[in-house]
């Protein structure tokens, strides 16, 4: 072992075996040795992944392999963080007679940076004079065949893609813009909270990707480069363009559906996929195929429906009698590059709406084992545990053909319709999907121009009461599935492994669990309880990425179905997983040889790894700002914190590196501290190029889920160590990801944290709605996390959740607004 036990994200420098040329000294007789370190200085630095080393004796002339390079050792220290001390450790050795070189630290890792660029480049110029001299006799080198090779498989493919683009997209969109009074508009326009409950509250299947931190304030420069790095931090989202959309809706349009997928965490009988046709609020249909959620969204979506380019801007004009509106149709091809950006200022174009849970990483472990070259996948021959809820499905998606975006900014509203791509758009006076679509944007825009009208309409109460409770307040209790004393063993394991090298970080989670009961008048349907939860969760812990979603079969105490799932999720995620977009105008320049009109996407993640509570003291508040931003400098400079983030960034630019552009992925921001309402966190950004004619969002799914923020590294091993830690309860949509799939090929997915999972539980009388709450949450263990610490942090990043459902169920059955409730640290119940 080394001697400060495993090295793992940490930086060391490294000095090297120099002659007097300033090579890599050579006691052997090679004939062409490698210059590994030509080009670096002494002592560079460099990122360590280990946990074993390299003894060689002082005298060692007798073996067969010698040491070329070193770092001084580390030493624990009093806070469990490695200090250096004088030893030396062998960082880099070599074969003497055969050209076999070996690192001990990571040149590829983003902490290394340019000087690990530089020392592979040596190696592989190395290695392509050493092959080509041996391979004189042929006339070429190995680099001039790897080029020619690579060439003709390109070509096939592009004639290949190029087929696959050329599929007549199934549908066509439209947007019309209701312009605020703030941007230029005629009228006031009503807030997201209104809209939702007026036209989506009741529906048993909706959605909401809430921005629920974009009404505040915005910045002159509206980049999303703009974070917090330690100053005095500025109130809600700190990336404006983050929190600036809002979308939502139901299955309410003609062309929708529901589809619900069960995996293999589900049973047997359950397992497989259904798509359910809605008319009038009612399930009408419904269809079982036995695939999975990814390979039905991509046979759907890219290889069935083509992606949609054409979309129609609408224009209402009233008449001069004043009887209807005039519609002008018109098309973004009318329109330059810049003009489409600012007429529509979001990738978001219709789709599917959705979440896929945490266990569809038996999907696409399969996947990426299949690239790898394994034959006959086993990732996913899991047996039912019995530890998973039966009404929870693996991954539901809605296809929105009607849906709302408003945008915080500027106030305004899109209405955005998918129609069928069949009778021509120009056919206003026949019955058909383009013009059902149409009516329906125009009776949309009457219906907002009315809600933003209506004088003294507010926003419905975070908390209402759903009917009087004579029994009094009611108490919430939260349980944990594994209790304190376990989980801090998972933790002593989760060393262990570490130690014996099966693992760098595993990100260890547990389950918060509470059971309810409200009264529910016959005029209320089920799904309404969660919305209400999730309306106080929002005004209590805004982020950026937040949602409420609901999937149930209809909205009715006595609707179960064995058929169909019945959950909402309430989440208040402050993460970005993965987003598909198509880049800025002029900032990428398309002039490959090969197709000058190619389409061309950027790919980005923003993993969270590291935080710390915002401070909530009674000081004044000048010395309450300040003690706050010692809070977050104090992250930005944790040794431990610092090491997970890094650790997850080399991870994700691998996962991306799969699928992405060669040399493209880059991180254009490391370990940044971003401020949110209750806490600060450790936030970097990784991108690269998505060759869309090759590509798309389910490809980059499918090299990435699930996050390796929520896994640990590396991932594959990992997530068989945690299942273990875990006793094979399934995680849900916890830790999975939530938002679109757009028709134009865009995504934009979150990452499932500080969130809560709400099922109903059945209930004789039919007069009462019983529900059961999970909160998940955990933290990265690495070989320098502390027991207790890691505990505090599990139960910090639950608190917001948990504390908003036991204000809620107290508000409701009677007792007093806002108390303070806490998590109780020993028993993880909320108390006062």
């Amino acid at each position: 072992l080394a001697p400060c036990g495993p090295v793992h994200g940490l930086m060391s420098s490294v000095f090297w075996l120099e002659d007097d040329d300033g090579n890599v000294g050579n006691r052997s007789n090679h004939r062409l040795t490698c210059q590994l370190f030509e080009g670096l200085p002494q002592n560079f630095d460099v990122v360590r992944y280990h946990s074993l080393v390299v003894e060689f004796s002082e005298n060692h002339d007798n073996l067969v392999i010698e040491p070329i390079a070193w770092c001084d050792s580390l030493k624990s220290s009093a806070k469990n963080e490695c200090e250096p001390q004088h030893a030396t450790i062998c960082m880099a050795l070599r074969h003497k007679k055969y050209p076999h070189y070996g690192v001990q630290f990571h040149p590829e890792s983003i902490g290394t940076g340019e000087v690990g660029y530089r020392l592979i480049w040596n190696f592989c110029h190395f290695a392509d004079r050493y092959k080509a001299r041996r391979r004189q006799q042929l006339g070429k080198s190995i680099r001039a065949s790897f080029h020619d090779t690579n060439r003709d498989s390109s070509n096939s493919e592009i004639e290949v893609d190029a087929r696959q683009n050329r599929i007549q997209p199934l549908h066509r969109v439209f947007i019309h813009k209701i312009r605020s009074a703030d941007n230029g508009g005629k009228m006031k326009t009503p807030s997201p909270e209104v809209v939702f409950g007026e036209l989506y509250s009741s529906r048993p299947n909706s959605f909401w990707l809430d921005s629920s931190t974009g009404s505040t304030c915005f910045r002159k420069s509206d980049s999303d480069d703009q974070i917090i790095n330690g100053d005095v931090p500025v109130e809600g989202c700190p990336i404006s363009s983050n929190s600036r959309f809002s979308i939502m809706g139901s299955d309410d349009g003609p062309l929708s559906r529901k589809i619900e997928y069960f995996g293999r965490e589900h049973g047997p009988e359950r397992r497989g996929l259904s798509i359910f046709q809605a008319h009038n609020g009612r399930c009408k249909s419904e269809k079982r195929i036995d695939t999975d959620i990814l390979s039905y969204l991509r046979e759907n979506l890219v290889k069935g429906s083509g992606f949609v380019d054409a979309v129609y801007l609408l224009d209402f004009a009233t008449c001069y009698d004043g009887t209807e509106d005039e519609i002008s149709i018109r098309t973004l091809a009318e329109f330059g590059e810049n003009a489409i950006s600012e007429e529509i200022p979001f990738d978001y174009r219709g789709g599917y709406i959705g979440y896929l849970g945490y266990e569809v990483r038996h999907d696409t472990q399969c996947w990426i084992l299949e690239q790898e070259g394994v034959q006959g996948c086993v990732a996913n021959d899991r047996k039912n545990s019995g530890k998973t809820n039966p009404n929870v499905p693996t991954a539901a998606f809605i296809f929105a053909d009607r849906s709302l975006v408003y945008d915080h900014k500027t106030g305004d509203w899109y209405a955005i319709g998918v129609a069928d791509n069949v009778t021509p758009v120009a056919d206003h006076h026949k019955r058909n999907s383009s013009n059902d679509t149409i009516s329906w944007i125009h009776s949309v825009k009457n219906a907002l121009s009315s809600m933003g009208s209506s004088k003294g309409r507010v926003a419905q109460d975070s908390a209402p009461t759903l009917t009087n409770n004579p029994q009094g307040k009611k108490k919430v209790s939260f349980i944990p599935n594994r209790s304190k004393e376990t989980y801090q063993k998972d933790i002593s394991r989760s060393h262990e492994e570490i130690r014996n090298g099966e693992s760098y970080e595993l990100c260890v989670t547990n389950q918060l669990e509470a059971e309810f009961e409200v009264s529910l008048p016959k005029s209320k349907n089920i799904h309404e309880v969660p919305l209400s939860i999730y309306r106080l969760l929002r005004e209590k812990n805004p982020a950026p990425f937040s949602a409420y979603m609901g999937f149930y079969r209809d909205g009715r105490l006595d609707s179960s179905s064995s058929s169909s799932g019945a959950v909402s999720i309430c989440c208040s995620s402050p993460e970005r997983f993965l987003s598909v977009k198509k880049p800025q105008p002029g900032t990428i320049k398309c002039d490959r040889s090969r197709n000058s009109t190619a389409k061309i996407f950027i790919a980005e993640s923003k993993p969270i790894k590291g935080t710390a509570s915002r401070y909530t003291g009674d000081e004044p508040t000048e010395i309450a700002k300040k003690i706050d931003s010692k809070i977050a400098a104090d992250l930005k400079e944790s040794v431990k914190d610092k090491a997970e983030n890094l650790m997850i960034v080399d991870l994700l630019r691998n996962d991306l590196g799969r699928i992405c552009e060669v040399g493209s992925v880059h991180v254009p921001k490391l370990m940044h501290i971003e401020t949110y309402a209750t806490v600060h966190q450790m936030v970097s950004t990784v991108r690269g190029t998505l060759d869309g004619e090759k590509n798309n969002a389910i490809d980059v799914i499918e090299a990435c889920f699930p996050g390796g923020s929520m896994t640990g590294a590396p991932k594959q091993r990992t997530m068989e160590i945690l299942e273990e830690i875990e006793q094979g309860v399934s995680r849900g949509p916890y830790s999975g990801c939530l938002g679109y799939i757009s028709l134009n090929g865009c995504m934009d997915m979150n990452i499932i944290i500080r969130s809560a999972i709400l099922t109903p539980m059945h209930d004789d009388k039919n007069t009462a709605s019983r529900w059961k709450a999970s909160v998940g949450c955990g933290g990265a263990i690495t070989a320098l996390s502390v027991s207790e610490d890691e505990y505090q942090e599990m139960l910090l990043k639950s608190r917001a959740v948990c504390g908003t459902i036991c204000e809620w169920v107290e508000r409701v059955s009677g007792g007093d607004e806002g108390n303070g409730r806490r998590l109780d640290e020993e028993t993880n119940e909320i108390i006062s």
